[in-house]
Order: C-alpha cells, then structure tokens, then sequence
C-alpha cells in the first residue's frame, strides 16, 4: 500500500471527518427503515465516508493485493454457486457479492488512505464506545420504566448485537484497565447490563484471552470468568432460561418449548447441518441459506407454538458459523480458521491485546450472529491483518515495537 495522497484543500479537516464517518458506522447499524429491505444509517456513513475518499484526495490509494485477494474469493463464490445451484446466483449470490465487494472494498480503501495507523483507529473505536455505553444508560432507564425492558442496548437493536460489536472494546480496555481505570468499569459495567449470555461469555473470553498474559493468569481469569457466568446462571433467569433449554435441546433434539433465541440458533444449525451434507465442499452458493431454511425446515416438526417463527432469522442463520457451513461448506469454513490462524500473533504486545480482543469479536460473531454487512465486522478484520506479524505495513504506519 501507498502513503497517502494529499487532499485538495488543506483548510479542511477532511481526514478527520472521513474517520468519523467511518468510526460512526461501526455504532449506528440498529438505526434503520425497512423499505422492503433495510436501509440502515451505517450504510448511508459508508457511502458519505467513501465518497469523501474518492473525492476529496486528489490519488486515493488502491491496496492492489488484498483486493486482489477479496475478487479471487468473490469469483470463487459465483463460481461455486454456478456448480451446485446455477438457479441462485442472481437471487441469493449475486447480491451478496456486491454487498460484501462494497464494504471490504470500503474499509479497505479506508485503511489504505488513513492518516492515522491501525492501532490509532483501533483506539478511536474504543473511545467512541464508551460514548455508545454512556448513551445506553439513560435508554435503559427509559425502555425499563416504558417497556419494563431492564436490558442495555444502546443504539442497538438488540442486546446481543451490542455486545458482539462492543466486546473488542470492552475486552481492550479490561486488559489496559491500569491506563484507563473508569473506561474498563463503564465498558465492563455495561457489558454487565445487557443481561446477554453472548455478552457474558465474552467477558469470559476476554478474561482468559485478552487480560491474561502468562498461562497461570489467563488460567486464574479463566476460572474467575467461569465463576461469573455460573453467578449469572444463578442470578439471571433470562440467562437461565437459555442455557437450560440450550442443554436440553442439544440432549433431546426436541426444539418444542425452547426459547426464541435458542430455537432462532439451533433450527437454523439445524438447516445449515441438512445443506452441508448435501454440498459438503462449498455447501449451497453464497446467499442460499434461505433457500435451504425453505428446503428444510418443513422436516421439523412437534414445534407447538414455535410454529409461528419458524422463519426466524432464515436469512442469516442467526450465526456466521452456521451461515458459512450451509452457505460454502468445508472450504468456506477451512478459509475463516486459515485466516485467524495466519493473522493471529504480533511481536508487538499492544498489537497483540488488540488482536486477541479482536479474536474474541471473532469467536462472537461466529456463534451468534450471521449478518455479512455489519461494517464493524470488516473494520475488525483488516485491523486484525494488518496488525498481524504475516502483513507489511507502510513504513507511515508503522509504530515501534518495544525496545
């Protein structure tokens, strides 16, 4: 990659409002209006974001091999679909393709034109979401007393997507809770709040993983992070209610009387399991997952009353894992692990901290949610690489490592 290309006008802090936007689309993805589709406000803060980029610098940099890269895979995806169901690829490929195209291409461009390093915007990231934490406090005091709703959520739109797009944040500052002592308390705090089994398990990972630094910290943290969830097993029925009938689900293969949330993951695991036995090198085609829940979902049955959502969330498995196992089978699964394997040490331990909070984003949204265009998820992913010991930076971007 290139250094970056001056702007036009010097006058205008054009690098700063780029990242802003950039920065805002990573918080704002609950905030939409279903126009057949969503058109979420993190999709309009991409746009402006990059047509700032495109307009306003005078050569924006192209980061010619990982583009490469990305159009490789999205061929590759075309292709796969044309091999195992040609009928799909203008109605369940193609669309993801330019989805996904749009927004790695994006958060790409932006890396590569950024005045700042990784790890600069990495921290911009945090402090925007004790901002994010702060606003949620005086929303849960309001969706309590209105809609007896006593659950932290932010701008979110719902507690486990906060905590998903949180917890790179929240395990960051826990693990530099000595620099910044209140960031780690309204961050760990909130996370608390949100009475979210994904957020919880988080908090665990981050403990053992991302604060723990030598095998018999992260051991210690490891059991302190298993007591907590074991007290919020006891303390919280909500939490209760899930692992419970999580438990007996996975004992009895009988989803009646679950939970939405339990059912939501374990039926649409269940269609995924059904499409990668069909197609079990690249599963069905990118985007067929819906398809497949239509496929296969009419061969459950003694749902009771679970009969009513028995399409929740079909179109995005409700679990990226999930998604990839029907969607790309084998292949796609091997290219996820491939990637976090590969880009998973750094020399320097800053970078480090991040990564492995990052890591635990990873493990997150795997388990929980199967979304491809939450912009937060490629920011995280390019910050990952590019941090990495396997990936050159730019000399510009480059921060000393310890002495």
């Amino acid at each position: 990659m290139a250094s970056v290309a001056p702007v036009r006008s010097q006058t205008l802090p054009v690098g700063a409002v780029i990242t802003a936007l950039t920065i805002a689309s990573l918080f704002s993805g609950g905030i939409k209006v279903t126009l057949g589709f969503d058109l979420r406000l993190s999709y309009l803060f991409v746009i402006l974001a990059l047509g700032a980029i495109l307009l306003l610098t005078e050569r924006p940099v192209l980061p010619v091999k990982p583009f490469a890269v990305l159009v490789a895979w999205l061929v590759f995806s075309c292709l796969a679909t044309l091999s195992v169901a040609p009928n799909l690829i203008f109605v369940a490929t193609v669309p993801q393709v330019i989805g996904i195209g749009f927004f790695a291409g994006f958060f790409l461009i932006f890396f590569a034109n950024a005045r700042s390093d990784p790890v600069s915007l990495f921290e911009i990231y945090v402090h925007s979401a004790v901002v994010v934490a702060l606003i949620g406090l005086p929303i849960l005091i309001w969706t309590g007393l209105s809609e007896d709703f006593w659950r932290l959520r932010s701008i979110f739109a719902e507690p486990a997507h906060y905590a998903t797009a949180m917890i790179p944040a929240t395990a960051y500052a826990l693990a530099t809770a000595r620099k910044a002592p209140s960031r780690a308390v309204i961050l760990g705090g909130a996370m608390l709040l949100t009475v979210s089994l994904t957020g919880y398990i988080g908090i665990g990972l981050s403990l053992a993983f991302v604060v723990g630094r030598r095998w018999w910290t992260r051991l210690l943290l490891a059991i302190f992070g298993g007591l907590l969830l074991l007290a919020a097993y006891a303390a919280s029925p909500e939490i209760r209610m899930r692992i419970d009938d999580t438990a007996r689900v996975a004992a009895t293969a009988d989803l009646a009387g679950a939970n939405l949330s339990t059912f939501a993951l374990l039926s649409n695991l269940w269609v995924a399991w059904s499409a990668f036995t069909e197609q079990p090198m690249v599963g069905g085609g990118l985007g067929s997952h819906r398809f497949s829940h239509e496929k296969y979902i009419g061969n459950l049955t003694g749902l009771g009353v679970l009969e009513e959502y028995i399409d929740q969330n079909k179109q995005d498995a409700n679990s990226l894992f999930a998604r990839t196992l029907s969607e790309q089978g084998f292949i796609g699964i091997m290219l996820i692990f491939t990637f976090i394997w590969y880009f998973r040490t750094s020399y320097n331990p800053n970078h480090q901290v991040i990564s492995s909070a990052i890591l635990v984003y990873f493990i997150l949204k795997l388990i929980r949610d199967g979304h491809y265009f939450t912009p937060e998820f490629f920011f995280m992913v390019v910050i990952f690489m590019m941090i990495s010991n396997n990936y050159r930076l730019p000399d510009r971007l480059r921060q000393p490592g310890p002495e």
